[in-house]
Formats: structure tokens, sequence, C-alpha cells
């Protein structure tokens, strides 16, 4: 039997999302003593993970999210993951942060390599990392190509190379420190599936440091099939093609800014698919709260739209500067759904 069992995840696909659940209900029904290890969680967040989901005092999701700066970290709409951690929180399953902090691997993209981090860092980093597996370079070379042209970074390729190793040897270092701490433990990992194959991923960086079976499993959908399918996993499903639902808008194009040593949203301009502009707010207009929720970053934000349904109806605070003076004022504003654009050819 794997102690360690990888599920990967295309992270916006809820099918893997659903699989990577029945996966771990199933393996829990065999043996209680199962850990998920998180890519979505650095290690850093561990006490807030220990106090939500094993932890004797109580805390509430948003307490949770915000506490573990997920917004900040991960990004990805919380709803994918949220029945695995309830899920792990309701059997007292721990749930094991595996990731470096987002800073670490950002500033090792941007720069090409470690030395520009702070001493204690570096020591706290990996020290070897294997650029040798097969296929490794080739592949994170390609993926460079793709975050460069969605705007998620600008460093060169070396850097993104050297950022992606520290990620898959940090999470397989805690993957085996936990397991090597925890020996009648089992561990599923939720990840990237380009981290779970077992040819270059973190698998191969497990065992080096930990001899013990381990397997991997891919969501095959859309028709789609690697014609590398060997290499990458042990074991294949093939899922239905599921949708979350999407979460409503006020319509409203928010930027971040700073003043007096603190941060605060400003609406920058409107969207004409939503009732904002419509409910009385401005461009320029600072937002304070949404529903009694105090509001100062994006992530506040996600908090404060989580589970919200079209047709809701949410109260906004604002600051307004005019010729009166800064005042506070508040707007109801219905939220939609975009309007869905056109197909593609």
């Amino acid at each position: 039997q794997a102690r360690v069992v990888y599920v990967g995840e295309n992270h916006t696909t809820w099918a893997d999302h659903l699989l990577q659940l029945r996966i771990i209900e199933a393996l829990y029904n065999k043996n209680p003593r199962l850990s998920i290890g998180m890519e979505m969680f650095p290690a850093a967040a561990q006490p807030v993970l220990d106090r939500y989901t094993v932890g004797r005092e109580p805390m509430d999701e948003r307490s949770f999210l915000k506490a573990s700066d997920y917004y900040n970290v991960w990004r990805y709409d919380y709803r994918f993951y949220r029945d695995v951690v309830n899920f792990a929180k309701n059997k007292g399953i721990p749930v094991i942060g595996l990731n470096l902090d987002r800073q670490v691997v950002s500033e090792v993209f941007k720069t090409g390599g470690t030395d520009s981090l702070a001493t204690e860092v570096r020591a706290s980093l990996p020290r070897d990392r294997d650029l040798d597996l097969p296929g490794y370079t080739e592949d994170l070379s390609r993926m460079h190509s793709v975050h460069i042209q969605g705007n998620h970074g600008s460093g060169a390729p070396s850097g993104f190379i050297q950022a992606q190793a520290l990620w898959d040897e940090t999470m397989a270092q805690n993957i085996a420190a936990y397991l090597t701490e925890h020996p009648d433990y089992q561990m599923v990992v939720l990840a990237g599936t380009q981290h779970t194959r077992k040819d270059f991923g973190v698998p191969p960086r497990v065992s080096r440091r930990l001899a013990i079976p381990q397997a991997s499993v891919v969501n095959l959908y859309n028709d789609s099939k690697p014609s590398d399918l060997e290499q990458i996993a042990d074991y294949y499903f093939l899922s239905v093609a599921a949708d979350l639902p999407e979460i409503p808008k006020m319509g409203i194009v928010l930027i971040t800014e700073t003043g007096d040593d603190r941060s605060f949203l400003k609406i920058d301009q409107f969207s004409p698919h939503g009732k904002a502009a419509a409910s009385g707010l401005k461009e320029g207009d600072i937002v304070k709260e949404i529903d009694g929720l105090p509001v100062a970053e994006m992530a506040d934000l996600h908090l404060a739209m989580l589970d919200r349904k079209p047709g809701d109806t949410v109260t906004v605070k604002i600051s307004r500067q005019d010729d009166g003076g800064e005042r506070e004022q508040e707007f109801q504003v219905k939220l939609t759904l975009p309007s869905a654009g056109p197909p593609h050819p």
C-alpha cells in the first residue's frame, strides 16, 4: 500500500477537486491514520492549519482564511478546496502545508538564484535541487513561456527553473519529514499535475529522502490523453466534466493603494455588466466595508464575496471625497453574473 498518494490537479478544473475528495474519503475509510499534504498552503501556515482542522479551539472559516493568508498566497477560488478541508476538519485529519512562502519563490524567479535572500531563509531551503531528472528543465522552459504570456512573472527561464525546483524539493522535504515523524501515517498529496508526475515531479525527490511506496493519480477529461501517460502517473480516472458555480460581481474594478501606512481599495472603473454604477457608487470611492466586513485589500474582498449568489444585494460602505470634505456613505448593490461573450469561432 502506497504511503504517499499524489492526486494531481488542474487548479481551476472542478472535476479534479471532486476526484481528490472521493479518493481522500475512500482512503480514510480504509485507514483513518491519514494526513493531507497541500501545495496550496506554505509550511509557515501550519499553526493555523492545525488550529482549524485538529485544534480544540473553535475557529470559523473566514478567520481561518484570513489567518492563513490564503488569498494572498494561493489566490484560486477557495471553494475548490473547501470540501476537502471541511472533511479533514470533521474527521480530525491533519492538513500539512507543503509549500514555500510565495515571496521566496517570486524572489528566486526574478533574480535567478537565492543570493538575494536573507541568510536565515537560504539556510532553511533544501540544499539538493535535482535539475537532472529527464525532461524536467525542458518541461519547465515550456511552462515559463506560458507564464510570461499570461503575465504571471517577468523572470528569466533560469530563474523560473530554479524557483520551481525549490518548490518541488521543499514539498518533497516536508512530505518526507512528516512521514518520518509519523511512521504509521499515510499521506494524500494535492498538487498541480506537473508536481505530481512520477518521472520528474515530487515523487522521485521524496524517494531520494525516504524509501517508501508511492502512487500518482491523474484525472483525464475533455478527451485529453497525454502521450506520456505511463511517465506521468500510475492510475488514471476519466471524470465527467463539472463546473463550480460562478461568483457574482458588483461590476467594479478596484486598485490597491496605500496611505498613512495602510492599504485601501479604490474604485478605478466600472463594468457595464454590473449594477454598481447605477447604485450610486463613483470612481475614486474608497471601499471600506461590504455587509459590515472591513475591506482593506483584495483578500478581504474575496472573503466578503465568498458564497454570494446572483441576485443577492450587498451593502457597500465607501469613503468619498467631495467639496464638503471626506464622508462615508452606504449603497445597496445587486450582484449579477457577467454576460456571456460570443462563442469562439
